[in-house]
């Protein structure tokens, strides 16, 4: 009788000890490792069960899309991750793997040339800025002084404002089908206007972006940023988001882009905080950043002040075919040219 009670008295044991199974006897096996991806490359991967207990129910998934194949192509730059959900002794477990995709090449280096300058009104914390119709509009932020206008580049002259509600930080600014659309930056929420007498026509929620930074439009796709890597493209009509891709160089991801400027196939963006007078040149169904235009020199041409605040605000004037550009808090408005890029190997 007491062999018997041994016997079932190790018995418990066994079976206690096989109840769970850790994670770490399980690992993801790939032909590669965190950062050597490249488009085109071929992330081939497997479970690695080196202790050979049953596994049930496996599914892998990249980027949220399940594949039945033991592989996946790279067509995407920026973050990625594989995931294998599995069962082993009737327990659930998940196991991932983050990889980065860099571009293939560095950006290319533009300069540029200063054509005019004009009077700006310092007391605007510049977000958006964008030419409609010839008039030169600008989004202004900071809770209680966040407005929308209408300015005479020439003279700096308002010719028309609507202030903001004092709860709204207002953010990024562009003109789809004919409408402003301005937005908010942490209140998740975005304005739609009458560009003539600014009357304000509907709003709209943010549903998946994080905050409102940026806008650009093509006028069939609206891009934003929302202070993370990611750069959002929009439908043109709703402004809910329809998918992202991650903003990136040749060896780093590129967060706390701001203001945005969209021409000829390419968004031209300010990035906020960077500690340099720079606009990124990015190709938009990639995200790859192509080019940096170095505009060094001018915030030095600016009147010094205590508010005095980082370069931002960038216009493509298409008649002119010249760029506006600007900061917060600046009194000067500057017309340039960016000039012929200078290869990045070079």
């Amino acid at each position: 009788m007491d062999n018997m009670k041994y016997i079932a008295f190790f018995y418990l044991l066994f079976l206690a000890g096989c109840s769970s199974i850790a994670p770490e006897h399980f690992s993801l096996k790939t032909n590669s490792s965190t950062d050597d991806l490249a488009l085109g490359d071929t992330l081939y991967f497997d479970l690695s069960n080196p202790k050979e207990h049953q596994v049930q129910s496996i599914n892998f998934s990249f980027n949220g899309e399940n594949t039945a194949n033991d592989f996946v192509i790279i067509n995407k730059l920026g973050n990625q991750r594989l995931v294998v959900n599995f069962t082993s002794n009737n327990q659930p477990i998940t196991l991932n793997q983050s990889f980065t995709v860099f571009a293939n090449t560095p950006p290319d280096v533009y300069s540029y040339k200063l054509i005019n300058t004009y009077p700006h009104d310092k007391n605007a914390y510049t977000q958006g800025l964008e030419f409609y119709k010839g008039e030169l509009y600008e989004s202004t932020g900071q809770y209680g002084l966040s407005s929308l206008r209408k300015t005479d580049y020439k003279t700096g002259a308002i010719l028309k404002k609507l202030p903001l509600n004092a709860s709204y930080f207002g953010e990024g600014l562009t003109f789809v089908n004919d409408l402003a659309v301005q937005l908010t930056w942490k209140e998740n929420i975005g304005f739609v206007y009458d560009p003539d007498d600014f009357t304000l026509l509907r709003s709209f929620p943010y549903l998946s972006s994080k905050e409102g930074w940026g806008l650009c439009s093509d006028q069939k796709i609206v891009y934003k940023t929302d202070g993370t890597e990611k750069l959002w493209k929009l439908d043109p009509v709703t402004f809910e988001e329809q998918e992202y891709v991650d903003i990136v160089t040749h060896n780093k991801i590129i967060s706390k882009v701001n203001e945005l400027e969209f021409v000829d196939g390419r968004i031209y963006a300010n990035t906020y905080q960077f500690n340099k007078e720079v606009v990124l040149i990015i190709e938009p169904n990639s995200g790859q950043v192509v080019g940096v235009v170095d505009f060094s020199g001018l915030k030095e041409k600016v009147t010094k002040h205590n508010q005095l605040d980082v370069f931002n605000g960038i216009a493509y004037h298409p008649e002119r075919k010249t760029f506006f550009v600007t900061g917060k808090y600046w009194n000067k408005l500057f017309e340039v040219q960016i000039l012929k890029k200078v290869k990045a190997n070079e």
